[in-house]
Parts: C-alpha cells; sequence; structure tokens
C-alpha cells in the first residue's frame, strides 16, 4: 500500500522525494491508536510544506482530521463541547499562531496526557462563578507547518520534525515541471476508495499489532539523551501503522494480531533515520551541514575563482551568492547553525551584518537507527 500511495501520488502531479507526504499519511493512520505521533514540518514559505500536507489528505476520509489554517491562544480549551478530536489528527497550518501563551501548554498537555481539563470563572447575575468546560478528549495527533528553525523545546520534543528540502536542485525541478504544463492526471474517487475503505476498516477493526524484533531495536538505541524515551512510541506507532497499511500481507498471531516484518521497520527507518538523528543532535540538516561547510570554505577551504576572497569571517550575503540560495532560506540555516554553535557571529543583534566564523562545535554525521538482520 506504501508504494501504491507513492506511485499514485507522483502520477498525480507530486515532484520530489516522497518522505513527507508518506511521513504524513502514516501520522493519519498512527491517530487510531492510543499514543498517536505528531509532526512538525519546517520550511521556508513556498517550499512545498502545504502542498505536500494536501497530497497527503486526499487519500484518508475527512474524518480522518480536523484542520485550522490558524488559532488563538485558548481555543483548544475550548473544543471540547464543539469538536471531537479523538483518534484524529488536528492540523494547523502555521506554528506561528499558537507561539506565546497558553496555547502551547494546552497543546501540550493533549498530546501528552490525552485530555485537556480546564476551569475558567463566568461572571453571572450572581456574580462570578468557576465553572469547568467540558473537556477535550484525545488521544489525538497533531501536524503543524512552520517557517521558523526551531520551536519551543518543549514542544518540539514531543514531534517528529522534518526538514523540507530547500535546494536549488528541487527547485529546479519544479520550475521544469511548471514549464510543461503537466500537472499530472485527475484523481478520482474510484483511486481513493481503497485507501479510504482501509481506513475505516483500520477505524472500526483496530487490530492489535506484535513487533516480534522491538526489543532488538530499543537495545540498540542510544541511552544517552532523554528525548529517545519520547521518540521510541513513535517508532512503535509507525511501524504498527506500516504493518496495518499491509494487513492483508501479514501473518496473524494465536490472538489474530497482526505480525510486523523487518521490512515494516525498515520502511519506517528509510523515514525516520534522519528525523530522529538530528533530533538527537546526531546528524544536522542538509541546510544547516551546506552553511557551516560554506563558512569552512570562505575562510579556511581551497576553492576554485577569485570572486570570495578568503577572510576571518563572511556575511550572510556572501554565503548565498556562494551557495546561490535564497537569504531568506540561508538565514534560517544559519539561525540555527548559530543556535546550536556550529558557526559563531562575531556582530550579532537584529539589523546588524552577521559575520560568521566556524563555532566550537563539530558538524556530527551520525546515525541513531539500527539495520536489522532480516
Amino acid at each position: 500500500m506504501i508504494e501504491l500511495f507513492k506511485s499514485s501520488i507522483k502520477s498525480h502531479g507530486f515532484i520530489g522525494d516522497t518522505k513527507l507526504p508518506v511521513l504524513v499519511y502514516l501520522t493519519f493512520i498512527t491517530a487510531l491508536f492510543d499514543k498517536p505521533v505528531s509532526l512538525l514540518v519546517k520550511g521556508a514559505a513556498s517550499s512545498g510544506k502545504s502542498y505536500a500536507l494536501a497530497c497527503a489528505k486526499r487519500y484518508v476520509p475527512e474524518i480522518a482530521y480536523k484542520q485550522f489554517e490558524g488559532m488563538s491562544e485558548k481555543a483548544l480549551v475550548y473544543m471540547g463541547g464543539t469538536q471531537d478530536l479523538k483518534h484524529r489528527t488536528l492540523i494547523v497550518q502555521e506554528a506561528a499562531g499558537m507561539a506565546s501563551g497558553d496555547g502551547r501548554v494546552f497543546l501540550r498537555q493533549l498530546l501528552t496526557e490525552g485530555s485537556i481539563h480546564y476551569a475558567t470563572v463566568q461572571q453571572t447575575k450572581d456574580g462570578f462563578v468557576g465553572t469547568e468546560l467540558p473537556p477535550v478528549e484525545g488521544p489525538c495527533g497533531l501536524i503543524m507547518t512552520t517557517t521558523a528553525s526551531s520551536i519551543h523545546h518543549e514542544d518540539e520534543t514531543r514531534m517528529l520534525s522534518f526538514h523540507m528540502e530547500e535546494s536549488p536542485e528541487h527547485f529546479r525541478e519544479i520550475l521544469m515541471r511548471q514549464a510543461s504544463g503537466y500537472e499530472g492526471t485527475t484523481l478520482t474517487e474510484e483511486e481513493l476508495k481503497p485507501f479510504h475503505d482501509l481506513y475505516f476498516f483500520l477505524r472500526e477493526q483496530k487490530p492489535e499489532v506484535e513487533i516480534p524484533f522491538l526489543g532488538e531495536i530499543a537495545e540498540a538505541l542510544p541511552p544517552s539523551h532523554p528525548r529517545i524515551l519520547r521518540d521510541f512510541p513513535k517508532i512503535v506507532s509507525l511501524v504498527k501503522a506500516v504493518a496495518l497499511l499491509h494487513v492483508s500481507e501479514r501473518e496473524r498471531g494465536e490472538d489474530g494480531q497482526v505480525i510486523a516484518q523487518v521490512k515494516d521497520y525498515e520502511i519506517v527507518r528509510d523515514l525516520l533515520n534522519d528525523v530522529l538523528s538530528q533530533g538527537l543532535s546526531i546528524s544536522v540538516p542538509s541546510g544547516v551541514r551546506e552553511v557551516v561547510e560554506c563558512v569552512e570554505a570562505l575562510t579556511q577551504g581551497e576553492r576554485d575563482g577569485s570572486n570570495f576572497p578568503f577572510s576571518n569571517a563572511v556575511s550572510q550575503k556572501e554565503i548565498a551568492r556562494y551557495l546561490g540560495l535564497d537569504p531568506s532560506v540561508v538565514s534560517r540555516h544559519v539561525f540555527k547553525a548559530v543556535q546550536d554553535e556550529y558557526l559563531h557571529d562575531d556582530n550579532p543583534g537584529q539589523g546588524k551584518k552577521a559575520r560568521l566564523r566556524l563555532g566550537e562545535e563539530k558538524l556530527p554525521s551520525g546515525s541513531v537507527l539500527p539495520t536489522l538482520l532480516t
């Protein structure tokens, strides 16, 4: 079913790596579990975040999610009496809409505890009266997009952070497709029916999944970072989701549980290895690596040509020119690189021209998820 999904979205106009739409699709499926996955999609404006999300949304029925383009800080606590979020995925299109105040606190409560109980004060003819609002019931998954390179630590550790591809080659591929006038074939209800039918089957039947090699995965994960304790259940939920999407091809246990196969895990490993490695600071996003290596080249390395003279520190504009990237894209990656001390800015401050050099930290290049023997 995963291969069918990838083939379908490509035939209907999706361009580039299919990891994000596949991960979004699996996130919708995990909302049927007691421990749903939540996903944070990071990327510059117009980088394709909303398009990838829209592509995947079509392959689940509308009952699978509830979408908001924005949300006020306390709107979530008032949804108990009006919105059913249980075993659904909440989609918030821009994290900045809940960037301050109590909004994120309530969101964290929903994701961690599976419900929100909130009391407020209402003014009546007899004075102020304490009132408990209808509870917001989960469990509930979350998909959120943002143009920021990072959000509050307590929020980000509850989600998987996916970085959009922002390379000139990827944008060129999209431009050439647009120039050709090809937008893909029309997606029909008949083509969507098997995906929707499978979703309703899983929602109704709720088959259990057994992962016989789960101990092997746990044994191989690095125990040095507490975040792994939050990431491990996400790995489990996604492996279960992949197994259930291939339920007709999987063996059953004595009690009827679906037996996951190593190839289910390998699909998840391909999707998550970079995501989890970056979250644990075992590796960095490609954009961050690119700007750090650029600073190294401009200040220390060997280069061809004379348009970029060596200097002790370089500006963001020089990095953008050297890499052929938009300054706004470079700015996001530089911010993250400075934040994580891979770069150091000798002239910090808003409105000032950055003077960037290599920081104290060296770029990591590790991997968190093990390869299992079949």
